[in-house]
């Protein structure tokens, strides 16, 4: 089964340069999600399959909501400072303040490529495939595979299946298309059953969890009648809860679910001196607002990162900025 699509010149570029290519050092943007892992984790599974070495580099380590893929252990969270790769391959990130800290890609790889579905990319590399249409990495790599020769494994099925579900929202998202669906149908009909990863994704949570929701639920204000929505996250919480950042992967969509929000708005204050900020809308587009800050991401998806010194000084200066998109 093929999805009717005509990969670009770049896209084919990319799957010849990676055949062509020894080992590979595989990067993702810094707070890993769903769809950088699950894209890391089907590009391994390819990559060892034609007998080529991959290195997946995360500092961020495996969250544990997506530890039921195969392939998640092979993750690293320390690169060999002497280490030098033919190719280096990232994933979803756009800028180089989004890379693990302290990766010099220049010093790391001879050949760097670049595979992003966020509609603004500047990071420096020789190839690069962005693409604002797909709804995730995952959709992206189906097609570069099918460039490659690759035939689908149930691994690897596994891994794209959960990197499109993750990043779309489960669907729900705007870049959502009947391509996404197709592409989505294929792998299915490798998995047959894909009700545990849903289970793993949607219905695998700790008392804890639920003791942190509502914590920052506690924590909601409302602004423009309804149509914003304002939580907060602090460090305090986590401790109280005895978890860790990494734990609050679906966070921002248990409580995204307000009715009449068109913006709302997870403000993060968990290191001294900055607050970063997790915007999310129904449809009016945010990453403009998240790029006067420094930030970016999808028109409905976006973050950014303050240096301010209180949650009240950030709420300050975003809660205008969004407002005004209200009016």
């Amino acid at each position: 089964m093929n999805v009717s699509y005509t990969p670009p010149r770049e896209c084919k570029e990319i799957a010849r340069a990676i055949l062509e290519s020894r080992d590979l050092l595989l990067v993702p943007h810094i707070n890993i999600d769903g769809d950088d892992l699950g894209s890391m984790v089907a590009f391994a599974q390819v990559l060892k399959g034609l007998g080529k070495e991959a290195y997946l580099y995360s500092p961020d380590g495996v969250p544990e909501i997506f530890s039921f893929m195969a392939g998640t252990k092979d993750l690293r969270a320390d690169l060999d400072p002497q280490r030098h790769f033919q190719t280096a391959l990232v994933l979803e990130c756009p800028q180089k303040s989004r890379l693990p800290e302290g990766l010099d890609l220049e010093k790391r790889a001879d050949l760097i490529i670049n595979i992003d579905h966020h509609p603004v990319n500047n990071l420096p590399c020789q190839l690069n495939w962005i693409d604002p249409s797909f709804c995730a990495l995952g959709e992206m790599l189906y097609f570069v595979f099918q460039e490659m020769g690759v035939e689908l494994n149930r691994a690897i099925a596994e891994a794209l299946y959960t990197s499109i579900v993750s990043d779309s929202g489960s669907f729900r998202y705007p870049t959502t298309s009947a391509r996404t669906h197709l592409v989505a149908a294929h792998l299915v009909s490798i998995l047959g059953d894909i009700s545990y990863i849903h289970r793993a994704l949607y219905n695998n949570r700790t008392p804890n969890d639920l003791h942190l929701q509502g914590l920052v639920a506690q924590t909601m204000q409302t602004l423009s009648g309804g149509r914003l929505i304002s939580v907060d996250l602090t460090r305090a919480m986590l401790e109280e809860c005895q978890l860790e950042e990494k734990d609050t992967q679906q966070l921002i969509y248990q409580l995204n679910v307000m009715r009449g929000c068109q913006i709302f708005a997870l403000f993060k204050a968990l290191d001294p001196g900055t607050v970063r900020v997790s915007l999310r809308s129904a449809q009016i587009p945010i990453n403009e607002v998240a790029a006067q800050f420094g930030g970016g991401g999808h028109a409905c998806a976006a973050a950014c990162r303050l240096a301010v010194s209180s949650l009240e000084e950030a709420h300050q200066l975003l809660w205008p900025k969004l407002e005004s998109l209200l009016n």
